[in-house]
Order: structure tokens, then C-alpha cells, then sequence
């Protein structure tokens, strides 16, 4: 029968949403978010936004190095990448978002997840901790500038509904003639919840060719509670960042200091939650983003780096990183290694 104790999943905080083109950069994007990517990083950002940016529909696609090694593999190859992944995950996302704008101050997004994450124990009689989930949601968030423009301070409000199935199978579990009741029986069935992010961005002009930006954003004000399929803390988050001009590109630096409470995992390990990240854009286009991009930078201590294709002429984008996710209690301890997709058609 299904296993009914509560399921044993590595120490990797969830999430909402994550921009491809912040994994590109380490994820560092909590000062440095400057368009539609600000509704879940940081809402003061949205006075970074000085163009309407309209996105009619945005899908991509993030899968682990394991799911990827397991999938090419058949026959006895098979079991042996099955038995290779034991310890880590295999991984896939898929995520969705529709009729997206924002402008200067201001900004919505309709948007939908669809995540399979399974923990893969023990190779000689498998059990595996599964966790799936589809989720859908939306967010509206606004900003404003205080002092002279040195001040940002926005406000997003998101709700979601999250269904799904968190939960330890045996291998044995799988021929179990009720195998399939039982699991439709514990499925979390559109579970709402809502929250708010809190978030500010002061600019500090002193250095006239560096211009900085410190940031500062409440998370999850409330927390996100969704049954066995996991829960979102609330997390303060700390940025800064950068924007200058280096060899005739765009350059924006960025570093982050995420979780600084330790609220989204069971193990204190400040390295893990340390970013960095940098990008080198050109010919910026009229959606405030550059027509060619590329970056590169430090999720924790595993590197990252992506680009950005935004296509001269045709309202289509596409976004490209390879990085990694700590699993494991600490910084260094368990790395999966990922790559994600996104495709973007809008204006």
C-alpha cells in the first residue's frame, strides 16, 4: 500500500516563479530586476520599468541533469542511471504565463506551474518521494518613488491555487490493485492560498559612472501553505546592484543575500543563499530588453550562466540558462545540475 508517512524531500526551498534570465545571472535579481520579472522578485523594481512590456504568452521548460541522463538510457543502461540518481532528484518544470504587462509602476500577471520532483532512495528496492503539483495563480503589484526618485517602494498581491500529490511510494507500491484509489485519495485538490511582497530599492548616486541600488524585500507575507505539496515561508531578502556601460554593452551587476532568515530551509547555511551574477546586453529594443545578452554568475557556490536571443523586428524572445539547485543541508553538499528553456511572444 501507499506509504502514509510524511515525505522525506531535500532541503530546497519551493517557488512561484523564477526568471531564466535571473538563473542565467546566479539568481542574483532581487536589486537588479527591472522589468516583468519584478511581480515575484522584488515589487519596488517596477519603477526600474521604463517601457510597456506586454507579454500575450510566455512557456518554458526546466529539467535536471538526471531526468535527462535516465530518459537517453534503455534497458539495463536504464536501471543503471535510475541507480545512479539515487540520493538526488529527477526534476521537470513547466512554466506558463499569459496576457502579462507591465509599465512604469505597475504591473500583472496571469501565470501556471506545472513541477515533478522525485527524490530517488535506495537502488537495490526503490523508493522514490514524489512530489507534483499544477498550480495556478495571479499577481498585481504597483510602486511609487519617494524623495527625489531615491526611494522605490512597490507592493505586489498574489493568489494561487496549488493541486497535487506530495507523498513516499515503494516500489511494491506500484502493483498494489488500489494503488491508483489510494492515490486519488490523498490528492490536494486546489488548495488557495494568497500573499504579499513588500519590497524597496534605494539608489545610491554618490559614484557617478556606478550607480547603486540597495534593496530590501518581504517575501510571502503571510506564508503559503499547501498541504503536502509544500509550503513558501515568508523570507527577507537583500540585494544590490549595478547598471554602467562596459566596452560599449550594458553591463548589470548583481549580488543578493536571499532568506536571510533561514526560513525556507531546515539547515543554516548562509553560503547557499549568496548570489551573484552579471549581464552584458546590446541594442536594447523597445520591451526593455536587449536584442542579444549574455551572463553568467554564482547560484550559492555552483556557477551559472545563459543568454537571450530578443529578435529584431518580431515580437518573439528566447531565454536560455544553465545552472544548478543545492539539494543538500549545505553549500557544496548535493548539486543538481539544471538547464531551463522560455520562450517568450510578446511586445
Amino acid at each position: 500500500m501507499v506509504l502514509l508517512a510524511s515525505t522525506s524531500y531535500a532541503d530546497e526551498p519551493q517557488h512561484l516563479r523564477l526568471s531564466v534570465r535571473a538563473l542565467g545571472m546566479g539568481n542574483a535579481f532581487i536589486a537588479a530586476t527591472n522589468d516583468q520579472s519584478a511581480l515575484f522578485y522584488n515589487p519596488a523594481g517596477l519603477e526600474s520599468v521604463h517601457n510597456y512590456i506586454f507579454d500575450i504568452v510566455t512557456v518554458g521548460v526546466t529539467v535536471n541533469q538526471q531526468t535527462l541522463e535516465v530518459a537517453d538510457a534503455s534497458g539495463n543502461d536504464a536501471v543503471a542511471a535510475l541507480g545512479a540518481a539515487t540520493g538526488g532528484k529527477l526534476y521537470q518544470e513547466i512554466p506558463l504565463s499569459a496576457f502579462s504587462m507591465v509599465g512604469p509602476g505597475w504591473g500583472w500577471s496571469l501565470f501556471g506551474t506545472v513541477v515533478l520532483d522525485t527524490q530517488v532512495h535506495n537502488p537495490v528496492v526503490p523508493w522514490f518521494g514524489v512530489n507534483y503539483y499544477a498550480q495556478t495563480g495571479a499577481v498585481i503589484g504597483g510602486s511609487m518613488s519617494f524623495f527625489d526618485h531615491s526611494l522605490d517602494v512597490g507592493v505586489t498581491y498574489k493568489q494561487i491555487s496549488r493541486a497535487g500529490l506530495g507523498q513516499e511510494f515503494h516500489i511494491v507500491d506500484f502493483v498494489d490493485p488500489d494503488f491508483e484509489e489510494t492515490v486519488q485519495d490523498d490528492l490536494e485538490t486546489g488548495k488557495m492560498q494568497s500573499a504579499t511582497d513588500v519590497g524597496a530599492i534605494y539608489h545610491y548616486d554618490a559614484f557617478y559612472d556606478f550607480p547603486i541600488k540597495l534593496a530590501a524585500v518581504m517575501h510571502n507575507i503571510g506564508s503559503l501553505d499547501f498541504g503536502s505539496t509544500g509550503k513558501i515561508p515568508t523570507t527577507l531578502d537583500l540585494g544590490m546592484a549595478t547598471e554602467t556601460e562596459f566596452l560599449g554593452l550594458d553591463l548589470l551587476a548583481a549580488a543578493d543575500f536571499v532568506d536571510t532568515g533561514f526560513a525556507a530551509t531546515e539547515q543554516k547555511s548562509w553560503r547557499r543563499n549568496v548570489n551573484l551574477g552579471v549581464e552584458l546586453g546590446m541594442w536594447m529594443r523597445s520591451n526593455g530588453h536587449h536584442a542579444l545578452s549574455y551572463r553568467m554568475g554564482m547560484k550559492g557556490v555552483y556557477p551559472s550562466s545563459g543568454f537571450t536571443l530578443n529578435v529584431p523586428y518580431l515580437p518573439l524572445e528566447v531565454t536560455y540558462a544553465k545552472w544548478s539547485e543545492e539539494i543538500g543541508s549545505y553549500a557544496g553538499s548535493l548539486e543538481d545540475k539544471r538547464q531551463s528553456v522560455e520562450l517568450t511572444i510578446g511586445f
